[in-house]
């Protein structure tokens, strides 16, 4: 073997990421969402987690109904919770309370929700930012709010913008070599920067891989 190719896979070696990249040829996952957790969350019991529509100002009910269904898939699959969506009628009734000005969540609406589909906690999607043609962008925040305190316990959030190319290298890792990828060629990660679907799918997997 020659110098060179003994060094090449010396240093493909040594680093993980890199590793990844000399097995598969592909960028390896960026970690685009942050999170920020209570430091009394693991105190908290939580099995059944209700997923309210997500709201946005300009997001047009089809829209909030792509995301939550996004966001069911994602979290069902990168945690142990039982998922309940929550419909349009639920989320009025917090609207009603003004929580997104405020930035907090009145108890008594947390609660009573949470009675009535038997919840440990409820969790809240918020879109600040979108664009919905390319360049796409999507920008969410994902607060869980406690059945029992209606406090928030967790939160996280992801900008998302289609000419940045850490966020191609992360469509392309996602939908090339998880879950999201497929068969069909007509279907791969470039199919996300043009539909909006694939786009906040992978907006969901990399908050939900937070949780």
């Amino acid at each position: 073997m020659k110098a060179g190719l003994v060094l090449a896979a010396l240093a493909c070696a040594l680093s993980t990421s890199a590793l990844t990249g000399c097995a598969t040829g592909r960028p390896s996952m960026p970690t685009l969402a942050t999170a920020r957790v209570a430091s009394d969350f693991d105190t908290y019991r939580i099995g059944r987690v209700g997923l309210m529509p997500f709201a946005g100002d300009d997001l047009t009910e089809e829209q909030s109904a792509g995301l939550e269904a996004a966001f069911f898939t994602e979290i069902s699959h990168s945690t142990p919770f039982e998922l309940v969506k929550l419909d349009p009628l639920d989320l009025q009734e917090v609207r009603a309370s003004d929580a997104y000005r405020r930035g907090w969540y009145a108890p008594d609406t947390i609660v009573a929700t949470a009675r009535r589909y038997s919840l440990d906690a409820v969790l809240f999607g918020t879109v600040t930012q979108s664009q919905f043609f390319p360049p796409q962008k999507l920008s969410v925040s994902v607060d869980m709010v406690a059945a029992e305190t209606g406090l928030v316990i967790w939160s996280s959030t992801v900008h998302l913008d289609a000419t940045e190319e850490r966020v191609r290298d992360g469509l392309e890792a996602y939908f090339s070599n998880t879950r999201g990828k497929v068969e069909d060629d007509s279907q791969d990660w470039r199919t996300a920067l043009l539909s909006p679907s694939r786009f906040a799918q992978f907006a969901a997997f990399q908050i939900a891989s937070l949780l």
